[in-house]
């Protein structure tokens, strides 16, 4: 086979001869033409139900950065075995809420010696504002302490 000159093209009528003939034994179907009206609506489609699955991710809020520290220090109750899940879910519905306004940049849990248990990175406006998210963090229900400072550039 190797040594078949490859310049010789095969019959173009060769080809709808075999796949008549194919069609007709019922081993084949001929492929129908889309229309491109068709096409047309079917990108629409897709379009439109991709970009209503693609969450926006709101633009961060303008204004100074701020870190919220989490204390775990002598007031801290922890959590009953097997429930920390359980505050994580309520501190991320927390940081959820503040992304979802542009005011939350990350959260890290810290580990390691040393009361320190986690910090948030916040954007507000003022200290006033930074202040007011400070306080609605839930952590406050557990004991222990939060303490707010402002990120210098």
């Amino acid at each position: 086979m190797t040594t078949l000159p490859r310049d010789i093209q095969p019959n173009p009528a060769l080809e709808e001869r075999v796949v008549s003939d194919l069609v007709a034994a019922g081993l084949v179907r001929r492929r129908r033409r889309v229309s491109p009206v068709w096409l047309a609506v079917a990108a629409v489609v897709v379009l439109a139900f991709g970009v209503t699955i693609v969450e926006r991710r709101p633009t961060l809020a303008r204004g100074n950065a701020y870190v919220v520290l989490l204390y775990e220090d002598s007031t801290y109750r922890p959590a009953p075995a097997g429930h920390n899940d359980e505050r994580v879910a309520v501190l991320s519905q927390w940081a959820d809420s503040l992304d979802a306004v542009g005011k939350f940049e990350r959260a890290a849990r810290l580990s390691g010696p040393g009361p320190l248990g986690g910090l948030f990175i916040i954007r507000a406006t003022d200290d006033a504002d930074a202040a007011r998210i400070a306080a609605g963090c839930p952590f406050h229900q557990w004991g222990g302490r939060v303490e707010l400072k402002r990120v210098e550039r």
